[in-house]
């Protein structure tokens, strides 16, 4: 990798992960946010740009193709290991919350509990923006480019999955940053053993449209 690549592929990073963290601390976001709708929207608006932003640079900074980050057909194969990711995290969180709560610590369910206030329309968005952008922000990027840089798979994903989890404390608490930790586990090790991005997409959007789409209309009742 000659300086040029470094140099776009630093970019790439900062993008990827140092700009998530610099629009919440200047956003002063807080976990309320989740139930206001308009700081929701905004928050999925900022996620796509980010996304398209890296994927340009992918493209036309980069010169590089979009399978070099995971993006790749989808096959067969690849819809069933998505489908077992998301039924196996989603036992994450049931295992995973009297542990938390035993901690004195809150679970996720509160989180669930301030989105179940927008509408379905609302949370339909934020389900595909999140498992969309934040694999390519926390997951394919990050990953493929850290282990160009350090020729290290392993410390690529254990960088990328940090970040994600830190990420989420603000909005989740402790408690609940240790249940996505753990779910983050899952859906790190499916992109490192499969490498395609559209199945670590799928498991993320099948696992927060159960949070925030059918747990939400279950508490309704």
């Amino acid at each position: 990798m000659d300086k040029r690549e470094r140099i776009t592929t630093f970019a790439g990073l900062f993008i990827a992960l140092g700009l998530p963290f610099i629009l919440d601390l200047l956003l002063r976001r807080r976990p309320e946010d989740l139930a206001i709708p308009s700081r929701a929207g905004l928050f999925a608006v900022e996620e796509w740009i980010l996304a398209f932003s890296l994927l340009g640079l992918v493209l036309f900074g980069e010169k590089k193709p979009l399978s070099s980050i995971g993006i790749k057909k989808l096959s067969w194969n690849d819809v069933l290991w998505g489908a077992v990711g998301f039924i196996v995290g989603a036992l994450s969180f049931v295992l995973t919350t009297p542990i938390v709560t035993s901690l004195g610590l809150s679970t996720t369910s509160g989180g669930i509990a301030r989105l179940a206030q927008m509408s379905l329309a609302l949370r339909t968005g934020i389900v595909i923006t999140a498992g969309i952008t934040e694999e390519i922000l926390f997951r394919g990027y990050p990953i493929e480019r850290l282990n160009d840089l350090t020729g290290s798979l392993g410390l690529a994903a254990l960088a990328a999955y940090v970040a994600f989890v830190l990420l989420h404390i603000p909005f989740w608490g402790l408690g609940g940053a240790i249940q996505i930790g753990v779910w983050t586990i899952i859906v790190t090790v499916l992109y490192v053993k499969r490498r395609n991005l559209p199945a670590c997409m799928l498991m993320h959007i099948l696992n927060d449209a159960y949070a925030f789409i059918l747990l939400p209309m279950l508490f309704a009742r």
